[in-house]
């Protein structure tokens, strides 16, 4: 008996989730550039879930219009996307739809949230707990006014976020990239007086310790990353 498929072609960036886009990015790293066919097969793999056996039964000319159209995807502006649904469980572990908001002021953010965004935004395989920090479940809204539950950490929706959309994930990336950073409570200035004042936050600690850099080290390289983060990042997008 002959299996069937059903070839369902992504036609918004919406349509396409982080989890595929990182899957994507795997195979990219290790592409050698040559193999065409290679690239495109596997784009039909990770962007319309088929099985490879599946790819060699699409026609030619369905196959061509797939990877078209999945390329047009990415040609479309990637606005900051300030809330979004998405499938999710509840506190009694049921299927619901959970509105997502970003988080409303950047300059509000705590350290604990700042040295999780810090530790994942510069990594597209660890981008899904960087967005656990930057959207989090709407608990209030009145029109374009809204209030997100508390931080407890990237761990409790980072494996969520793996399935939001990757227009929503770019959007909130490019948007930090451009502002966030120019915001003056994320400077290394500002991190210098806390640690003046406070000592090293328990947080930074841990994070010190699992890398076995120094203070001074962490310094540099957060300035280092201040340098760089006021460029306009360069993603890795699909080749056409």
């Amino acid at each position: 008996m002959v299996k069937e498929y059903k070839l369902e072609v992504p036609t918004k960036l919406e349509g396409i989730t982080l989890r595929q886009y990182q899957d994507y990015l795997k195979v990219l790293d290790k592409w050698d550039k040559e193999d065409e066919v290679y690239i495109k097969t596997k784009m039909l793999q990770i962007f319309c879930n088929l099985d490879i056996e599946d790819t060699f039964k699409v026609p030619i000319n369905n196959f061509d219009f797939a990877i078209d159209t999945v390329n047009r995807c990415f040609d479309e502006e990637k606005p900051l996307v300030n809330r979004f649904e998405m499938s999710a469980k509840d506190e009694y572990g049921d299927e619901t739809i959970v509105e997502f908001g970003f988080i409303p002021k950047l300059d509000e953010m705590s350290f604990g949230e700042f040295i999780d965004l810090d530790n994942n935004i510069s990594d597209w395989q660890k981008m899904h707990k960087a967005m656990a920090v930057l959207f989090r479940p709407v608990i209030f809204k009145k029109k374009e006014f809204y209030r997100v539950m508390d931080y407890e950490g990237s761990h409790k929706y980072s494996d969520v976020m793996l399935d939001m959309p990757v227009n929503v994930a770019i959007g909130a990336m490019v948007f930090f990239y451009r502002l966030g950073r120019k915001l003056p409570s994320y400077t290394v200035d500002y991190l210098v007086k806390v640690l003046k004042k406070e000592g090293v936050p328990p947080q930074l600690k841990r994070t010190l310790d699992k890398s076995g850099v120094g203070i001074n080290q962490y310094l540099q390289s957060l300035k280092k990353m201040q340098l760089e983060l006021m460029k306009q990042p360069d993603f890795q997008y699909i080749p056409v």
